[in-house]
C-alpha cells in the first residue's frame, strides 16, 4: 500500500458518511452552519499539529498515554488515556 493509498484510507475512515449526510441535516439551521465547520476543522488541525509536535520531540510508541507519562507522570498518563479512550468510544 502506498503512502498516497494510506492516506486516502483513513482520512475515508475519518471522515465516513458524515461529509454526505451531515450538510442536509445542517441546512436547516442555516448559513451559521459553516462556522460550525471552520471552528471543527480548526480544532482538528491544531490536534494534528499537537500529535505531531509531540511524535518530533518524543518519538515513541503509545501516543498520548506514552506522552503524557513522560512529560507528567504514570497517573496522568492513566487519566490521559483513560478520556482519550472515552473520549473515542464516545465520538465513534
Amino acid at each position: 500500500m502506498s503512502l498516497v493509498q494510506g492516506t486516502m484510507l483513513v482520512a475515508g475512515n475519518m471522515i465516513g458518511t458524515g461529509l454526505f449526510l451531515l450538510p442536509s441535516t445542517m441546512a436547516a439551521v442555516g448559513g451559521i452552519a459553516i462556522f460550525g465547520w471552520l471552528i471543527a476543522t480548526a480544532g482538528a488541525v491544531a490536534l494534528g499539529l499537537a500529535f505531531a509536535k509531540l511524535g518530533e520531540l518524543d518519538p515513541k510508541e503509545g501516543g498520548p498515554y506514552a506522552y503524557a507519562r513522560d512529560f507528567l507522570g504514570p497517573y496522568a498518563g492513566f487519566q490521559t488515556n483513560y478520556v482519550y479512550w472515552f473520549g473515542n468510544w464516545i465520538g465513534n
